[in-house]
């Protein structure tokens, strides 16, 4: 992928949520914005899993804080320890049905494209319009229902189903503290940790655009289109 276009992404997610910034990855590893609404998230997710591979490499470093005793965890695994499907969009749309207390639901798991339409809704008004977008149809006692009608034991238990059959959208990584011994799971998102990676890599980017514009007076688009080992013997060159 041409740094051009990473930085592109980069400056189109800035003011965008998590789910924005997702799509704007997407659409820079190539991915047509109509396709990219429509996966799952976890379809997406695993996209931008290999998007990370080919960035950054499939290792993965970082902390965790014991939520006990407050010590730190250095954390150390590759990409594949946490893939459970494959990227590739399951032929025709996953739904699931269940039949909780007379109630009979058939829903679909959400999509980047509808946490994309919740951007600045606050919890209350996501959870109502996510249920609104997933939900296919419901019935109850054989008259049909609206999403808002279905009671919380019967959103609680379609959420575990959804999230059953998009299992890469919530992955969990299972910590164990080596100074209390407590154990407890921790999510990992790849959304969150690629975008810090990704706004890492741009703000240094633009530092080098900075010492060779101001040494040489290139033009951004030319230093931004160099090599990384070219431009790192420039920047040596411009530091001496």
């Amino acid at each position: 992928m041409r740094p051009a276009d990473l930085i592109t992404a980069w400056e189109r997610g800035l003011r965008r949520s998590p789910a924005g910034r997702a799509q704007a990855l997407l659409e820079a590893a190539g991915v047509d914005r109509a396709d990219g609404l429509a996966l799952t998230v976890g379809q997406r997710d695993a996209l931008l899993m290999d998007l990370r591979a080919e960035l950054f490499g499939t290792r993965i470093s970082g902390v965790a804080g014991c939520p006990a005793c407050a010590t730190v965890l250095e954390l150390g695994f590759v990409l594949d320890d946490v893939r459970t499907v494959s990227p590739e969009p399951a032929p025709g749309p996953v739904e699931v049905t269940i039949e909780v207390d007379g109630y009979a639901v058939r829903a679909r798991p959400p999509t980047g494209g509808d946490l994309v339409a919740l951007e600045g809704a606050g919890p209350d008004r996501a959870l109502r319009t996510l249920l609104t977008c997933c939900v296919v149809d419901a019935h109850h006692g054989g008259v049909t229902v609206g999403p808002d009608d279905l009671p919380p034991r019967v959103v609680s238990r379609l959420a575990g189903r959804l999230a059953a059959a998009d299992p890469q959208a919530d992955v969990r990584l299972d910590l164990t503290c080596p100074a209390c011994a407590r154990t407890w799971s921790a999510a990992f998102d790849i959304v969150t940790f690629l975008w810090r990676e990704l706004d890492s890599w741009a703000r240094r980017l633009a530092q080098d655009v900075h010492t060779l514009a101001t040494a040489y007076g290139w033009a951004e688009v030319d230093i931004i289109a160099m090599s990384r080992s070219r431009r790192g013997l420039y920047l040596e060159l411009a530091r001496r």
